[in-house]
């Protein structure tokens, strides 16, 4: 009889250490298997964790395992991969909890760095139940440059089963996890940093676009859109010379007493309400606006832009502007009329100035339409009697007389009335 005792001990003795061989088999194997996936696969955070829960740990026949992260900035360990019980499918992490540092065998391994294996936890006051009570459990701390980053635990249902063996085998887990997981964190950061750098970019882009934008905008309020082309080009000096162009003068007859009592608000909405429109139908003619003076406004045609028929042109910009100020004042309450000057021949332009570049005109045509201007009347637009032959076939002139005009003597002049 004791013979075949001893012969069943011994027959059960080499079972055991024949299923502890093939379970440490299986545990090298899938050792091997997650070092092979971290060297072959650049994977994130999450696919390193759960690769270590499903194919790292599941595959060593435990029972159960959770890996925990610490986050930072809130102090907390947060469960982010599973295997066994809590993860009932996919990346799903049933009822996932988190634990402050140093609270439950977890949390006190975080506190230590230290690897914590009980061997029955109903023993163990520490013990936090999770989903089901289990007797062993096995607490790893994930070590990067000897600060914790993380925890792996692992439970099972007998006592007493894990050994110095599976502590060794899940330290190594552990080392290999932290060296995978500081890479994909640099990687993460730099992804991040690289991530920001082309927010930073794409805004920097869209606000010097606008700025662009802006300039450009701004360029062609004060220059015409063919000067401004040509300084964009490159050019430094711009200065040309037309033998015929035609420039008109208008000018707001009673707006410095209307200025003088009104509130300031109302002074500029009426020059905007007036000047709006002017460039409106100065536009509309093929015509340039030149500047704004008070309550001055000049404009050209036949430059920078050339033009068949400058003084036609405006001579019915004019008849339009003047037809349109008694509906402008009579809105604005403001009883105001505008005289207008008109004249026809060379002129030189160009640009001048460097802080604040300004489009000019000079020349004896300027000078004669300020004339006619400034000696008109109000509601009126004044010519020279020459212009006015030159435009009798297309628009209605009527005679004025010879008047002396300052600085050019006697002339004869003739007021524009409308179109034939």
């Amino acid at each position: 009889m004791s013979g075949e005792w001893s012969t069943d001990a011994e027959l059960a003795r080499l079972r055991r250490r024949a299923e502890e061989a093939e379970a440490q088999a299986r545990a090298l194997q899938a050792l091997n298997g997650f070092a092979a996936t971290l060297l072959r696969y650049h994977s994130d955070i999450d696919d390193i964790l759960w690769e270590l829960a499903n194919d790292a740990v599941g595959r060593m026949g435990l029972e159960d395992c959770v890996i925990y992260l610490l986050d930072e900035e809130r102090g907390l360990l947060v469960q982010r991969a599973a295997y066994g019980p809590k993860n009932p499918k996919g990346r799903e992490i049933l009822a996932p909890i988190t634990l402050t540092i140093g609270r439950g065998i977890v949390g006190a391994v975080a506190a230590t760095g230290q690897v914590e294996r009980i061997g029955d936890t109903r023993l163990d006051p520490r013990y936090v139940c999770d989903d089901q009570l289990r007797l062993s459990e096995l607490a790893v701390p994930i070590l990067d440059e000897g600060r914790v980053i993380g925890v792996i635990d692992s439970e099972h249902s007998a006592a007493h089963f894990f050994t110095a063996w599976h502590e060794e085998l899940f330290l190594t887990l552990a080392r290999m996890t932290a060296s995978r997981l500081s890479k994909a964190r640099l990687d993460e950061q730099l992804q991040r940093l690289s991530d920001e750098l082309e927010r930073k970019v794409a805004q920097r882009t869209a606000e010097l676009a606008e700025a662009h934008r802006r300039s450009e905008a701004l360029l062609l309020n004060v220059l015409p859109a063919p000067i401004a082309a040509r300084l964009k080009a490159g050019e430094t000096r711009i200065a040309e010379r037309v033998e015929r162009a035609a420039v008109l003068f208008a000018d707001i007859v009673g707006f410095s007493e209307y200025a003088a009592h009104a509130e300031p608000e109302q002074v500029v909405e009426l020059l905007e309400t007036f000047f709006t429109t002017f460039d409106t139908l100065t536009a509309e003619a093929g015509a340039e606006k030149i500047k704004t003076v008070g309550d001055a406004y000049m404009v050209v045609c036949g430059l920078p832009t050339p033009h068949a028929d400058p003084a036609g042109a405006l001579a019915e910009l004019a008849l339009k502007m003047r037809d349109a100020l008694p509906a402008l004042a009579a809105r604005a309450r403001a009883p105001l009329a505008a005289r207008f000057g008109l004249h026809v021949g060379p002129v030189v332009a160009g640009v001048i100035g460097r802080s604040r570049l300004v489009y000019d005109l000079w020349g004896d045509t300027v000078n004669v339409a300020a004339r006619l201007e400034s000696s008109g009347l109000p509601g009126r637009v004044q010519i020279t009697r020459a212009l006015a032959t030159e435009l009798s076939g297309r628009f209605v002139c009527v005679p004025r007389g010879a008047q002396t005009l300052k600085g050019l003597g006697e002339v004869e002049l003739a007021w524009l009335v409308s179109k034939r």
